[in-house]
């Protein structure tokens, strides 16, 4: 009896973490309301998903999900919106690509995952996975490429009015909760 109760109990925590998981994947990423916030340009051709106001990755947060996504059948609201924010000098272009302009909060971490997962010829499949934060500026314009062709490329940069770009550095974060990997 000990040993169900213990078997069930483990179960439960773990299904918590499944179920915050499987939301990541359904809700679009909701912009603040209120607040100081910066702009946010997503160019992706996998799944980009953001985290507001935390250096961690925590799909529990409210405001947290998918802002941009290349592939069908997500939360994919966000794509192809517009803020009309200035060119980066770089585009990047090319079929498959997602894009979304979108607000962030200002003056606080802001936590992302980025994945993707293609195929080799020959049957031969690669993942990229990468999770890592910044902290956006009130009133900066932001540039993020998230790419997948094999090699996992994260690149932010900030923009400014004259089309000029500055690279921005990012930091490698993980889960808030342990348990949320399960």
């Amino acid at each position: 009896m000990k040993a169900f109760l213990i078997a069930s109990l483990a179960l439960a925590v773990s299904a918590c973490g499944n179920i915050a998981n499987m939301r990541a994947y359904s809700k679009a990423y909701v912009e603040p309301v209120s607040g100081d916030t910066a702009r946010l340009r997503v160019i992706t051709n996998g799944m980009a998903r953001g985290v507001p106001g935390r250096d961690c990755i925590d799909w529990r947060v409210p405001g947290a999900g998918i802002m941009a996504v290349a592939q069908s059948g997500f939360a994919d609201q966000n794509n192809g919106r517009s803020l009309s924010m200035p060119p980066s000098g770089r585009e990047v272009g090319g079929q498959g690509l997602a894009r979304s302009e979108l607000k962030v909060p200002a003056g606080k971490p802001f936590a992302m995952n980025f994945q993707s997962t293609g195929y080799i010829s020959g049957g031969y499949s690669y993942s990229c996975q990468q999770t890592f934060r910044f902290t956006p500026e009130a009133g900066q314009d932001y540039e993020l490429t998230l790419l997948d062709s094999g090699m996992c490329v994260i690149g932010l940069q900030r923009l400014n009015p004259e089309g000029k770009a500055e690279s921005e550095p990012v930091e490698k974060t993980g889960l808030c909760n342990a348990l949320d990997a399960f």
